[in-house]
């Protein structure tokens, strides 16, 4: 299942980045979460293999590109390394188990 973007998941966003949990903060970090969500989601094959979503990967995928547009909104210099990484280990399992 999709991961839920909430008040929790961007209240431990908050505490990754030690930024205070107030509401235009958490208001934020939710935005950017939403919008990191769609960007994973476009990056990897999703409709090969469903069930990647519960991989724990999916998961810090999301927060690690949230954390990336927190402080750089337009991402200047690309997405991160770490999340360019993480996706093409979730297509591999993907691709790995749809072909299966």
């Amino acid at each position: 299942m999709l991961i839920t973007i909430d008040e929790t998941l961007a209240k431990q966003v908050c505490d990754e980045l030690h930024i205070d949990e107030t509401d235009e903060e958490l208001a934020t970090v939710t935005a950017l979460l939403t919008g990191a969500q769609a960007i994973i989601d476009d990056s990897i094959e999703l409709a090969i293999y469903p069930d990647i979503v519960d991989n724990p990967l999916y998961t810090r995928a999301i927060i690690t590109l949230c954390q990336a547009l927190y402080y750089d909104r337009n991402l200047a210099t690309g997405q991160p390394k770490a999340v360019i990484l993480m996706v093409d280990h979730l297509n591999a399992i993907c691709l790995a188990k749809g072909a299966g």
